[in-house]
């Protein structure tokens, strides 16, 4: 039975964060994690009656999106000379090593309280960024800042939510 564009859409937009988010690890160019993304989508909706969308559909789209990633990683590289194709496919091999787990319950509980004690203007960056998906040039300005100090505000939050989120998970587990 072939899904309702409705069922997609919410699909789509349900996981696009997630897809987005792996198509960033496994191929780590700028720009290419948004044609990524697209990709895998188009693919998606293009086979849409061939998957059971009953079933948790992440898995499915995390092999879609490393199969992608490949092809896209693949193609931007091949025209690199060899000393930086070879470095650029280690690289790639690195980022596709890691394993892909997903937050639970415990961990997300503990984002949020990390969350709520950052300072105004960093859950500000924080929506902006993630919420609102701004870039951050765009941030900069609305923010009256650079966007190369929007980036490293950006770069040394993600780094100390990452810590709360291991110290709280580690205190209530210990």
């Amino acid at each position: 039975m072939q899904p309702t564009y409705a069922q997609l859409n919410e699909i789509a937009e349900g996981h696009d964060g997630f897809v987005r988010a792996l198509a960033l690890r496994l191929a780590p160019a700028p720009g290419l994690a948004e044609d990524i993304t697209q990709q895998v989508f188009l693919e998606f909706f293009g086979k849409a009656g061939q998957w059971d969308l009953t079933r948790d559909v992440r898995p499915l789209l995390a092999a879609m999106t490393r199969n992608v990633a490949r092809r896209a990683w693949r193609e931007k590289t091949r025209l690199m000379p060899e000393v930086a194709h070879e470095l650029a496919e280690h690289i790639r091999e690195l980022a596709e090593a890691r394993e892909i787990t997903w937050p639970d319950e415990e961990e997300k509980s503990a984002l949020r309280r990390c969350l709520e004690k950052l300072p105004p203007k960093s859950r500000l960056l924080i929506d902006l960024h993630y919420e609102l998906e701004l870039t951050s040039v765009d941030i900069a300005a609305r923010m009256e800042m650079k966007a190369d100090a929007v980036r490293r505000a950006l770069f040394r939050l993600r780094e100390q939510l990452r810590l709360c989120i291991q110290r709280s998970v580690r205190g209530r587990s210990g």
